[in-house]
């Protein structure tokens, strides 16, 4: 299940049941083979630089449109096709909570500012509740876009976990 939170809400809120453990839920968001796996959008490519998992600690990538689709909304927006992205943790708690700050400094015209980005980890019943949340932009189509940007992901991170836990799964 997604739900999407409303157009005027403070924040976005998109949430997912897993039938997994909370070990394989962490480890997606934890880990450089867990984030490589689901990170990018469908039609981005995601190059993760730096990986330092402690409050205080860098999390550093890079997102490059390379699918036709996004590749094109770049070129009309006269925007980069690719962007580095810096940021940092900001909150740990293991297995449960994980927030992370990201600076958008990338955007041509617009000043720098702080986008936080938090998973919580929700262990119910042999299941996980996950559920993410994110500001929204100061620009009402960033925020669109955000939320198309998060679904996708989401969508990628579904195939994630269902493959970990197979592997896990397998004698």
């Amino acid at each position: 299940m997604i739900e999407a939170s409303e157009p005027g809400a403070a924040t976005i809120r998109l949430e997912r049941v897993y039938d997994a453990s909370v070990d394989e839920v962490w480890a997606l968001w934890a880990t450089r083979e867990g984030l490589e796996a689901w990170f990018a959008p469908e039609g981005m490519r995601f190059e993760l630089l730096t990986l330092d998992l402690r409050v205080g600690g860098a999390f550093e990538h890079v997102m490059t449109a390379v699918g036709a689709e996004q590749v094109a909304y770049f070129a009309n927006r006269n925007r980069s096709s690719t962007a580095r992205v810096s940021g940092r943790f900001v909150e740990i708690v293991p297995h449960r909570r994980l927030r992370i700050r990201f600076d958008i400094d990338f955007v041509p015209g617009v000043q720098a500012y702080p986008y936080d980005m938090m998973v919580e980890l929700h262990p119910e019943a042999g299941r996980v509740r996950m559920v993410l949340t994110a500001d929204r932009h100061p620009d009402p189509e960033m925020t669109r876009g955000a939320i198309a940007g998060l679904t996708s992901q989401l969508q990628r991170f579904d195939l994630a976990i269902k493959a970990r836990v197979a592997k896990e799964q397998r004698p």
